[in-house]
């Protein structure tokens, strides 16, 4: 018998037989009458209470005893009374005292009710059981007192609640282990400001939230407002949600978070058209905890920049993203963005940091067209990627100039770059006139940057534009397709170049700038890679060039050695030293200027090609090394040659031998 069937009467059960047997029994009962004394005169009388049965929690029982019989003829009083009833109940029975009364059963359980009727001559008893099974509660409009949603229901998949209209939850809504909603279509859910939920199911009892048709975008879904600390779903499965949008412009989700703040753990979010959990605000807060998400249409869940952190690297997300739309995360928060287990980020909006953020070794960053990274003042970037495990920062389109790059403004010494992977950078300038790269540091950002890669660029690997940046680099990569350099920055800046680092191929672009008078810098040799000049520069302070180092110069481009400083420049036989002209460039450079009187100024083993193109400074005149009236230069064993005017032209202190000079146009030294 299925559930809520009630029993008939047209076929033989042992309750028929009840019947029947109130029909012969009287018969016997007037025989044995006339056979016994008096003194055991049973009354003359049968009580029929009815059949037992079934029905629902909430449905009025009807209670008939005139099928009962009177052999006497006397008539007869009637009364029924509970013999039992379910632990909790509060039933009462109407017209008792008539032949037909009623009952409405308020809890599930077995109600026994005694008829007895009775007479001068005698009386008669009899029982009905009346099983009461849960009945399906519907749920609609406003609840402003607290509401306990209790298991109604054990049938598997039988809704113990049924949402009919939209349900708003102003007091507190808790929902018990096992229970079982369904939705009508269309239909919505909404926790307001001052209402809690404390929905905690189980592992082997999660409580379902779902549409009566088991389809995604059945019903609404669940509308999140609450800001109070107790809210809580454990073990809550919500599916099929999606209908519309939650409300106004908002998305399609099953669960919508607006400023709210609720813990989830173990919420399993599946099958929904749209996303399974959406978020806004900068207020909402929604820390996760082993949750799972699949088959959402849109993604996984939906958050904006400063929401992030609330996510955790136990959740599972089955292949979906977590979709970042975006906005600023404010500098008074700290967060850690984790690795997302089988899901990665999908960025669609420009993020701004200026608090705190860990970025978990192994997170994966997808960014849209032209989407930006930007860290702000005094915010840091720990971005702690592993050889194993390293952070990805790519494009959803995997080609060259498919978003625009991180943008970093921070000052403060704790921010580190480490196994961080980016690719498909170089959309359009970072910002205004900035330029182009993967990763552009401005103002007097500080990042210690180590083990990053870089590939398919459109721009720069690393760009800075601003002398007060302060980099460290170590063992970085850079592969193909970068289309203007590896790094671009300043002459001050050069020195943060390591040997671990495989430029492969792409130039090291220094844009002109000025080394200070306190620097002692060294200048190492590039695996892989060249200085490449756009811009004059010029030093005050002291360089020393490692053997092996090639510097290339731009058209008229010039090398200012100033008063008091230092130029060390001494390769050897098998390393020489270059200063050049741009490979490829028909054009030449103007020259090394110098005006340092130093004792320690030397150059051994050195190529000095292609100058000239132009007087080194005013009518000083064209030179592939010019030597003013207060510098001294000890040159040796170096190649100085294709100058447009003079190899050197020497008006201080020049020492030098063992120099090869060839195809100078004006002549080999101008003493």
């Amino acid at each position: 018998m299925r559930r809520n069937e009630k029993k008939t009467s047209n076929y033989l059960n042992p309750l028929k037989m009840k019947n029947i047997f109130g029909l012969i029994l009287p018969v016997i009962f007037l025989f044995a009458f006339t056979a016994c004394d008096e003194d055991e005169d049973p009354g003359g009388l049968s009580a029929i209470a009815g059949l037992d049965r079934e029905v629902e929690v909430g449905e009025t029982v009807q209670l008939d005893g005139s099928e009962s019989l009177d052999i006497t003829g006397e008539g007869y009083n009637a009364q029924w009374s509970f013999v039992s009833i379910p632990e909790g109940s509060a039933a009462t029975i109407s017209n008792a005292n008539s032949v037909t009364a009623s009952f409405i059963p308020d809890v599930p359980g077995d109600y026994v009710v005694e008829l007895t009727i009775s007479n001068n001559v005698g009386q008669s008893s009899d029982q009905v059981t009346i099983t009461a099974l849960p009945a399906t509660v519907t749920l609609s409009g406003s609840y402003n007192e607290d509401l306990h949603l209790t298991k109604m229901i054990d049938e598997p998949g039988v809704a113990d609640y049924v949402v009919t209209g939209g349900v708003d939850i102003y007091a507190k809504l808790t929902i018990d282990p096992g229970v079982r909603i369904e939705v009508m279509d269309d239909r919505r859910i909404r926790i307001r400001t001052d209402g809690v939920i404390e929905a905690n199911g189980t592992e082997s009892e999660p409580i379902i939230i779902t549409g009566q048709q088991e389809i995604p975008g059945y019903w609404r879904g669940i509308y999140f407002q609450s800001t109070n600390l107790e809210n809580t779903m454990n073990n809550v499965h919500i599916s099929g949600a999606g209908s519309d949008n939650m409300v106004g412009t908002s998305p399609r989700t099953a669960f919508y978070i607006s400023d709210g703040r609720i813990n989830l753990n173990h919420c399993h979010f599946t099958d929904n058209q749209g996303y399974g959990l959406a978020v806004s605000g900068s207020n909402s807060q929604f820390p996760m905890n082993q949750c799972a998400f699949s088959g959402n249409s849109s993604s996984a869940i939906l958050v904006g920049t400063t929401n992030i952190g609330y996510i955790d690297n136990q959740s599972d997300f089955n292949g979906q993203d977590v979709r970042v739309g975006g906005g600023s995360m404010g500098e008074d928060v700290t967060q850690t963005w984790p690795n997302l287990m089988n899901g990665y980020y999908r960025v669609e909006g420009d993020m701004d940091v200026y608090g705190e953020v860990t970025i978990e070794e192994g997170a994966e960053f997808r960014f849209g067209n032209d989407v930006r990274f930007r860290l702000r003042g005094s915010s840091v970037l720990k971005a702690m990627g592993t050889a194993q495990n390293p952070i990805i920062f790519k494009g959803t389109v995997e080609a060259p100039g498919a978003w625009r790059g991180v943008y970093a403004q921070s000052t403060s010494l704790e921010n580190e770059i480490n196994h961080v992977h980016f690719a498909h950078a170089g959309h359009s300038s970072l910002l205004g006139t900035f330029g182009r790269a993967a990763l552009g540091l401005d103002g007097g950002s500080r990042y210690s940057i180590n083990n990053a890669a870089f590939s398919d660029i459109n721009g720069y690997g690393i760009r800075i534009n601003s002398s007060d940046a302060n980099i460290s680099l170590d063992g970085l990569q850079f592969g193909n397709n970068i289309s203007q350099g590896a790094i671009r920055f300043l002459i001050n800046q050069v020195s943060a170049v390591d040997t671990q680092s495989d430029f492969g191929g792409n130039p090291i672009e220094v844009n002109g700038g000025t080394l200070a008078s306190s620097e002692d810098v060294t200048w190492v040799n590039p695996n892989n890679g060249v200085y490449l000049f756009s811009s004059n520069a010029e030093t005050y302070g002291k360089i020393t060039i490692e053997p092996g180092t090639r510097l290339e110069f731009e058209n008229d481009i010039r090398f200012r050695v100033r008063q008091d400083a230092v130029l060390i420049a001494n390769g050897n036989a098998g390393e020489m030293i270059t200063f050049t002209r741009k490979t490829g460039s028909g054009a030449h450079w103007r020259g090394i200027y110098l005006q340092s009187s130093s004792m320690e100024n030397s150059m051994d083993y050195v190529e000095i090609s292609y100058a000239g193109n132009s007087s080194l400074l005013g009518s000083f005149g064209q030179a592939n090394l010019g030597i003013t009236s207060e510098a001294r230069m000890e040159i040796t064993n170096s190649d100085i040659s294709n100058s447009l005017g003079w190899g050197i032209i020497n008006n201080g202190t020049l020492i030098e031998s063992g120099n090869n000079f060839s195809n100078n146009a004006s002549g080999d030294i101008d003493q």
